[in-house]
């Protein structure tokens, strides 16, 4: 979004590399020695408790859980709401970079912590860290945001089309897969990827094109299936991408 394009357009994560997957139970807590899991992040939230999955009381829950997975962040401690990547910055369970959360207004031009943070508690890194709730509002912002710029660079009226990804593989657009690919790569991104596949499918790529293509593709693919649910509720979402200037999100 961490989006994190990025996660991700609300704040593209730049360019980061596709998460390491976690090989051991035990690399969760070997991971706090090596500085990719706060200490904090310890704490007794079970991934086995239904409970203590607060994305299941969220709208698109399967989806929330598949971008988790896909950021590797699910798999930590306290199904990653504690993680934080010492190198981006990027925050809890999806990932959030901190241009994202200043791009969703959950985060201020002088660093601090917007008012629509503490009406969930969240003035600090810690608080967001220690707040799973404040995180999964801070998702559901996000993916309208996500949703109103891919509808506004016209990427989400492309959905049930067919098309040939640079892979040479067939892929089907879908809302879950093209908001999937914002979060990892960016809205604009999406966009030059349906340009380029559309327009231009035979112009040549630089190296640094043809990987960001390879991330989009890849989860436009991953959650072509998945179902999903538009968060785009209000008139005034629009009124608030509308009043700041498209970016990346994570």
């Amino acid at each position: 979004m961490t989006r994190p394009s990025a996660p991700t357009a609300v704040a593209t994560p730049a360019s980061r590399p596709e998460p390491a997957p976690n090989r051991a139970g035990g690399q969760a807590f070997a991971a706090v020695l090596r500085g990719r899991v706060d200490a904090a992040s310890l704490g007794s939230l079970s991934p086995t408790n239904p409970a203590e999955r607060p994305w299941l009381a969220a709208s698109n829950a399967d989806f929330r859980h598949r971008i988790a997975q896909a950021e590797r962040s699910a798999e930590h401690v306290r199904s990653g709401y504690g993680l934080r990547n010492p190198s981006s910055g990027a925050l809890g369970r999806y990932q959030f970079l901190p241009s994202t959360l200043l791009d969703i207004g959950w985060r201020t031009a002088d660093g601090g912590w917007s008012a629509a943070a503490q009406r969930q508690g969240v003035t600090s890194e810690a608080d967001f860290l220690a707040r799973p709730a404040a995180q999964e509002a801070a998702m559901s912002t996000y993916l309208r945001r996500v949703e109103i710029q891919l509808d506004r660079n016209g990427s989400a009226g492309r959905r049930g089309e067919v098309l040939r990804g640079v892979s040479g593989q067939e892929i089907t657009l879908t809302e879950a897969g093209l908001v999937a690919a914002a979060h990892r790569r960016g809205a604009g991104a999406v966009a030059r990827w349906l340009q380029h596949r559309t327009a231009t499918p035979d112009a040549p790529l630089s190296d640094a094109q043809r990987n960001m293509y390879a991330q989009v593709e890849r989860r436009v693919q991953e959650f072509a299936a998945v179902a999903y649910a538009s968060q785009r509720t209000a008139p005034a979402d629009r009124a608030i991408a509308a009043a700041r200037p498209e970016g990346n999100p994570s």
